[in-house]
């Protein structure tokens, strides 16, 4: 079974298409029109996963992300927007967002974006790898030696580490890249990502991230997780 939706839409015509396409699709889906009773209908029914208009007619929905994350901050919610500038989607990415979506949408777009968000983040996923005779702790931003020595990495670069070995056979385009890292760790530019991969190779050796030319980069090195 799918999971759950709530969708928070004041827009009677677009939240009815949604809700009816989705639970088409196999979802669970919860709808409020209002910020109130969208924050009444999170904690009822906790569901697990947030599609959130921006414009609320009694508050935005900045206000009710906050809400999300104060009550659950593993619940992962996207912005459905007809008009955000640069800083509302700074503020909204900083807030946690996944994803901005400018309205008028294609709804088979939404629902491959709904789709993608819900494997990221039911993924089981461990802090703590072995490569070879390297250790990576996610958990500490941090790569360990053969020798015991501690190669720190920052919080960008983890986050990048971290996306790059959740799926070894996908090929990670700049593109994706700036769209899955998102908030304070996000890349600002294409070519910020190709230093960070420098980096990295300089940690965990050459042999560790391949470069597909004109595509992106994979992770390529053995992997297992340390208990």
């Amino acid at each position: 079974m799918k999971p759950s939706v709530m969708i928070v839409e004041d827009d009677e015509s677009l939240g009815e298409t949604l809700r009816e396409r989705l639970v088409k699709e196999g979802y669970k889906v919860f709808w409020s029109k209002t910020a109130a009773d969208s924050k009444i209908v999170f904690l009822e029914k906790k569901p697990n996963l947030v599609i959130l208009d921006l414009r609320l007619p009694d508050e935005n929905g900045f206000h009710v992300a906050e809400f999300i994350k104060k009550e659950s901050k593993d619940t992962p919610f996207l912005f459905l927007t007809a008009q955000a500038g640069a800083q509302e989607r700074l503020k909204g990415f900083e807030l946690g967002a996944v994803e901005f979506i400018p309205k008028p949408f294609h709804l088979k777009e939404l629902l491959i974006r709904l789709e993608r968000v819900i494997q990221i983040s039911q993924k089981p996923f461990g802090k703590k790898w072995r490569s070879g005779s390297l250790e990576i702790h996610l958990d500490s931003f941090a790569v360990k030696s053969p020798g015991g020595e501690l190669i720190p990495l920052s919080k960008r670069d983890c986050a990048l580490l971290e996306l790059l070995i959740s799926e070894p056979n996908h090929v990670w385009s700049r593109n994706e890249i700036l769209d899955q890292i998102v908030g304070e760790d996000a890349f600002p530019t294409q070519r910020t990502i190709d230093n960070a991969i420098v980096r990295l190779r300089e940690a965990l050796g050459e042999s560790s991230i391949r470069n597909v030319r004109g595509v992106g980069y994979q992770w390529i090195a053995p992997l297992s997780p340390l208990n």
